[in-house]
């Protein structure tokens, strides 16, 4: 029965004590209207800017998209005309290559 009564008083001392120090803790906010007023027309601006930011870059990966879809439609016109192409001529450009590697380069060891 002690044991039940000290538990009573203590928790009715601790909440006391809570009490107390939310009584006296300053939880009022010390920011102004006109200062939250600042802060958020100060983030609308960066909001606006980050979504320029976005679109330009959108613009820089639609034309990059376009490139290389380009690109990979020459590539294929190109891999299709050298697969197809016939040995003898592929023998020509080889001939012509070092034709004219060496005479870009006199020094080299191919004459």
């Amino acid at each position: 029965m002690k044991r039940w009564i000290i538990g009573i008083i203590v928790g009715i001392g601790i909440v006391l004590l809570i009490g107390f120090y939310i009584k006296l803790a300053d939880f009022s906010p010390k920011v102004t209207n006109e200062e939250l007023i600042k802060k958020i027309e100060q983030l609308e601006s960066k909001i606006d800017s980050l979504n320029n930011s976005k679109d330009s870059l959108r613009q820089v990966v639609d034309s990059t998209h376009v490139k290389i879809i380009t690109n990979e439609k020459h590539y294929k016109e190109r891999i299709d005309t050298i697969i197809h192409q016939s040995s003898s001529a592929d023998s020509c450009f080889i001939t012509d290559y070092i034709r004219f590697y060496s005479e870009q380069n006199p020094l080299s060891n191919f004459e």
